[in-house]
């Protein structure tokens, strides 16, 4: 059912990862130079987490931030990416939340039924992570992900001292 609200079958977001490409973007537009990203299982709960030391919200924009028809991007008219992650997180039985303060950077966290049968698949979160450090390189990047018992981690920094 495609129409005005609903976007259109190319304009859905299938996986976490490009979800994770979508908030790190709202992060860089909010100057944020260090980004923290996690992917957390535990028991029959997966846990997405990013958080960034950029510009910060405004109380009143953070209870809008995943309204499709609100946005602060310039010359736009809707911000369907924060929506979609809540979509997502709520078809999948889990939760949605922003928090943010002017100055503090934002902290966006979505979960999900590990079991679900509509939680969106992973996707390449390697090379999800490899396009976000290659085209932000001034950006201090840590990921973490701890699914089934194996944890991985990868910081950016490290990367760059070597």
């Amino acid at each position: 059912m495609d129409g005005a609200f609903w976007p259109r079958r190319e304009d859905r977001v299938e996986d976490l990862s490009l979800h994770i490409l979508d908030v790190v973007e709202n992060s860089l537009r909010g100057n944020a130079r260090s980004i923290e990203i996690s992917l957390d299982q535990e028991g029959d709960l997966l846990t997405l987490e990013i958080k960034d030391d950029g510009i910060g919200m405004a109380p009143e924009d953070c209870t809008r931030a995943a309204d499709p028809f609100f946005t602060t991007k310039p010359g736009a008219r809707i911000g369907m990416g924060l929506a979609l992650l809540e979509q997502a997180a709520r078809e999948a039985e889990g939760d949605f939340r922003v928090c943010s303060a002017p100055g503090a950077g934002t902290t966006v966290t979505a979960s999900f039924r590990w079991s679900h049968p509509d939680r969106r698949p992973l996707g390449d979160l390697p090379a999800t992570l490899e396009t976000l450090v290659t085209a932000h390189p001034e950006v201090d990047f840590v990921y973490r992900e701890c699914l089934e018992g194996e944890t991985t981690r990868f910081d950016a920094r490290e990367v760059r001292q070597k």
